[in-house]
């Protein structure tokens, strides 16, 4: 069992490694009920309504039969794909394996990245953003009663904070992940440095390391012959003394 410390700590009182599971668990469920929902849709026990409002272009798309099903089939494979990732991690956490969260840290950081795409076309389309949220269907009427009493620029401070807090949690949770997979590696190189015999140990300036040794065994010290019993050794003559 290991102590909490500061590097090892996240949200204030779990082990990053407790952080990640939960995450990793999380993102397993959602994966997987978005298998499930894809699943039944294309079987048929549930029906998908899709109505998108003033926006011909997508409705005329989602009225094919074979565009509904195609989407609905990358919904299958994108939930097998976060499902199978997520248990890649759960198992790499549960056998303390490193190299099975490097997966689920890829797909974080490109959630990150998708999350940064999504801010920037908000800022590039925010001139008709509020027109187009009005003349959607699914929004209630004291919704879009309320867009047309706030102001223009307190709108746009409210949502790009919003966006900006989504973004800097999923930081935190990349960092978490990374964290955890910083601390599995450290436990993984000292576990392995206990079991070789050669641990180097590195000198104060990090630059040179010096090799320690396991002192020999009995049965070996005994094979080595004393320096009396060696009878072929060669001894120089004492030189000759001094003449004054």
């Amino acid at each position: 069992m290991t102590r909490n410390t500061p590097s090892t700590t996240c949200c204030f009182c779990c082990h990053v490694k407790t952080g990640t599971f939960m995450l990793a668990v999380l993102t397993g469920v959602a994966g997987l009920i978005t298998l499930v929902f894809c699943t039944l849709a294309l079987s048929g026990s549930i029906e998908v309504q899709y109505d998108l409002g003033s926006a011909k272009m997508f409705n005329d798309l989602y009225e094919n039969e074979s565009y509904r099903h195609s989407a609905l089939w990358i919904g299958v494979g994108n939930g097998v794909f976060i499902t199978l990732i997520s248990g890649l991690a759960v198992f790499g956490l549960i056998k303390n394996r490193s190299g099975f969260l490097l997966p689920f840290f890829i797909c974080q950081l490109f959630n990150f990245l998708c999350t940064i795409v999504y801010i920037g076309s908000v800022m590039f389309y925010w001139p008709s953003i509020k027109a187009n949220l009005l003349r959607c269907p699914q929004m209630p009427q004291e919704w879009k009663d309320w867009l047309m009493s706030v102001d223009e620029r307190w709108l746009a401070c409210i949502v790009f904070t919003v966006l900006f807090i989504v973004m800097a949690i999923k930081s935190y949770l990349i960092a978490v992940v990374y964290r955890c997979y910083k601390h599995i590696t450290t436990q993984q190189v000292i576990l392995r440095q206990r079991q070789d015999p050669e641990i180097m140990c590195v000198s104060n300036n990090k630059e040179k390391s010096c090799p320690i040794y396991k002192p020999p065994k009995y049965d070996d010290i005994q094979k080595v012959p004393l320096f009396d019993d060696m009878d072929e050794v060669d001894t120089k003559p004492a030189p000759p003394p001094y003449a004054a």
